[in-house]
């Protein structure tokens, strides 16, 4: 990325989609528009927290632009749009994925350490009889 195109996106992080006035009719997404990710917009979008972890779940299908954040945020003054619900339903759905993956891993967990026991018992009992 060069300088420029460092310094357009952090102008749009401060100032939004319209910092250089109205748009052009040319085809804009808006911060409420069903594309972009409310969790994004509140700065909670598991998709990016996780992004290089162990726990990364890849990007997220929705539109993620820190100008669309400003522009929420500028327009958030005026008007809730009580993106905090769609937010949390997002983070439950994701808790609950979460959850179940985590139970599935101790299933296997637990069956590898069933296997690794009655292995380690014949191997004392061999020991013992043949010993």
């Amino acid at each position: 990325m060069s300088a420029v195109d460092q310094m357009r996106a952090m102008l749009d992080q401060l100032m939004g989609t319209s910092r250089n006035g109205e748009t052009d009719g040319r085809n804009h997404v808006r911060f409420d528009d069903a594309s972009v990710c409310r969790s994004f917009l509140l700065d909670c979008c598991p998709h990016d927290i996780l992004e290089g972890t162990r726990a990364d779940i890849g990007a997220c299908a929705k539109v993620h632009d820190l100008a669309l954040r400003a522009d929420y945020n500028a327009a958030q003054k005026q008007r809730d749009y009580f993106f905090e619900r769609d937010a949390l339903e997002h983070l439950k759905e994701f808790i609950g994925e979460s959850d179940r993956k985590t139970e599935m891993s101790k299933k296997k967990l637990a069956a590898v350490q069933d296997e690794l026991t009655e292995d380690a018992t014949e191997k004392v009992w061999d020991g013992i009889v043949n010993g």
